[in-house]
Order: C-alpha cells, then sequence, then structure tokens
C-alpha cells in the first residue's frame, strides 16, 4: 500500500520541531539518529493508517496512549519497515528498548505526560566483564608494547586500550575527546560522561581522571603519530593551528579519503578495535592467565572502578575530584622465557 503525504499533519510538524531540539548537544550523534528513526517511523506508521487517523491532528494527540500503543505494536510486527522484514515474527527487543527511550526524551521535550503500555520484556543478559588477572596482563603488555617501531593502528589502540582501562569510558565518550582533554603534564584527563538513558536536560558530568603510567606512555606516543597524521599544511610546523581536527582519535587509512587524519566515529572506532584484538589475543595465546578478550569494548569498560584519587578542599567549591581507578592489580615481575613472545610488565607503575 502506498503511503500518503502527510507532511501538513500538524502532529508531524511540531514532533519535527520537538526532534529538531531534543538532538541539539549535549544529545550524542547516536541517540540524534535514534530520535530521528522513531520520528520517522511515527510520520510511516500515520501514512500506513497504522494508528489512528487522530493522531494527525496535534502532538498530544499523537503520543496518546492508545496511539503509542499501535505505533509499538506495528513497530513489534515489522509493519513500518521500508523492507520486509527477514524475521518479523522475532523483534528485536533492543529496538523495542530505544523506540520507548525515544519516546520519553520527545515527551519531555514537549513537556506532554507519556503513557506506555505494560509490555513483556525479556531479561537483558550482561557479558561477563573482563577479569582483574588478564587486565593486570594487558596492562603489563602496554607497557611494552608502547615502544617504537609500532604501525599507527596498532599504536592507536594500544591508547584506545589503554585509556578504557584507565577511565572505564564508552565508545562514545572516546569519540567526543579532543587534544585538550588531555594533560599529561600532571597525567590526568577530562572525560564528559555519556551514560545511557540519561536526562537530555540535565547537564552532561565531567570528570578528572588519573592516568597509570602505562596510558600515559601510550597516549604520549599515539599523540606523536597523530601530529603526522592531522597535520594539514606540511611546510608549517605542526601545532593546532595546523591540524585537520582537534579530535584525539583520528583515521589512519580512511577508505574514499585521500588522506588521513580525519575524527574517528563510532563504528570506525569499533571495527578497529574488533581488529586489534583479535591480533592482540593471538599474540597472547598461551600466557599463563590470560583469557582471550572480547572483541567489544563493553566486557572491558564495565570492569573498571573508579574511586576519588584525593580529597577536595572544602574551602575550596571550584576544586576538582580526581578520580583514580581501582584496579586491577599491578602485573607480577615477568620469567625469563625461551623464545619470542610479549613480555610482561615490570612490577606495577
Amino acid at each position: 500500500m502506498a503511503d500518503a503525504p502527510t507532511a501538513a499533519a500538524p502532529s508531524i510538524e511540531a514532533l519535527d520541531a520537538v526532534v529538531d531540539r531534543a538532538c541539539r548537544p549535549p544529545t550524542g550523534a547516536s541517540r540524534a539518529k535514534q530520535l530521528r528513526w522513531v520520528a520517522g517511523e511515527l510520520r510511516t506508521a500515520l501514512e500506513r493508517d497504522a494508528i489512528p487517523p487522530t493522531a494527525a491532528a496535534s502532538l498530544t494527540t499523537l503520543l496518546a496512549p492508545a496511539t503509542l500503543a499501535a505505533y509499538l505494536t506495528a513497530a513489534e510486527q515489522g509493519l513500518l519497515r521500508r523492507k520486509p522484514a527477514a524475521r518479523p515474527d522475532q523483534p528485536s527487543p533492543a529496538s523495542m528498548r530505544v523506540r520507548e527511550d525515544c519516546l520519553r526524551i520527545l515527551a519531555t521535550e514537549a513537556g506532554l505526560p507519556l503513557a506506555l503500555p505494560d509490555r513483556e520484556r525479556p531479561a537483558v543478559e550482561l557479558r561477563e566483564v573482563v577479569a582483574a588477572r588478564p587486565r593486570s596482563i594487558l596492562l603489563g603488555h602496554l607497557e611494552n608494547a608502547t615502544r617504537p617501531g609500532q604501525s599507527a593502528a596498532r599504536t592507536r589502540v594500544l591508547a584506545v586500550i589503554a585509556t578504557v582501562l584507565d577511565t572505564g569510558c564508552r565508545a562514545g565518550e572516546l569519540c567526543a575527546l579532543r587534544t585538550h582533554d588531555l594533560d599529561l603534564h600532571h597525567g590526568t584527563i577530562r572525560l564528559t560522561r555519556l551514560p545511557q538513558h540519561r536526562d537530555p536536560h540535565a547537564p552532561p558530568t565531567t570528570e578528572t581522571i588519573a592516568l597509570s603510567d602505562p596510558t600515559r606512555a601510550a597516549l604520549r606516543q599515539w599523540l606523536t603519530v597523530r601530529t603526522r597524521l592531522t597535520v594539514r599544511d606540511a611546510a608549517r610546523p605542526p601545532g593546532p593551528d595546523n591540524e585537520t581536527t582537534a579530535a584525539l582519535w583520528v583515521s589512519i587509512a580512511p577508505s574514499g579519503h585521500p588522506r588521513p587524519g580525519l575524527p574517528l566515529h563510532f563504528r570506525g572506532l569499533a571495527r578497529a578495535y574488533a581488529r586489534a584484538v583479535h591480533d592482540l589475543n593471538t599474540d597472547m595465546a598461551g600466557q599463563p592467565g590470560w583469557h582471550p578478550l572480547p572483541r567489544r569494548m563493553e566486557p572491558l569498560r564495565r570492569a573498571i572502578e573508579l574511586q576519588p584519587d584525593d580529597p577536595t578542599d572544602p574551602a575550596d567549591p571550584t576544586a576538582a575530584t580526581t578520580l583514580r581507578r581501582t584496579g586491577p592489580p599491578a602485573p607480577r615481575p615477568a620469567r625469563p622465557t625461551a623464545g619470542p613472545g610479549p613480555r610482561r610488565g615490570r612490577p606495577g607503575r
């Protein structure tokens, strides 16, 4: 059935205005894409008569309980897809949660009450986090592997893994980092937290986190490589005024682009991480106590806990609290081994 045009529907016009406001910073690019996706599905539902026609009258009727119940049912059955679903009888629980989260954000932005229908939600099983012992071995490996001679891709992912080990940051938080967020002289990094299900109206939380020695070394080496990748004019000295971007993580050999040094976004970071972890697991195979790292960053991120490093001066209300990673334990000293292979790091640094 052909979709009937609804561009002039008052509810859709009002919804588009709300989406534009909701997508402004500090809303991340991924969440903004989800908000526009849900708004597009609501438009499609109205075009295909999957929701009551009264939903076209106003934003209030569009976000009414009966309308949203019909919309979520149609979405769950795959009736709003542009192309037929391969398994329409098996909807994605994650997609349904995203829809509900976006509806809450849009209703809050519009100042309207929201009543979502009760639905059975399958339990979410979190992957087991990376244990302390493999993380300890990994830190020791990073300390040796950040020596000169590594490829640019290897240097970058070692710095990424080291940063995650110290901060427990998400991929989106990594992509949002800029070079001015680093203070290697004092050994800290400033990180803006972008957790899931956060209130879009609440200001984002910014933390200052102490970096371990291996992480500082990995980041220092990556900054050296990054300078070569981001220089805009080779005839001029490198510096902030002569670089393609201020993003901390940049591309090395982007497909379809004539030069490297472009900001690294979520998908590019995820692909680079998966490739590097595969290689790292191969290198570390047989290491006592080592268990292969998962190819996704989440189990490593969730294993990290932070605690205040130094108590903040109560007399200084502007003083920032510096956080420090609570674990894993320091690696044990290396033992002499026969043949080549990754070496363990020196005792805790």
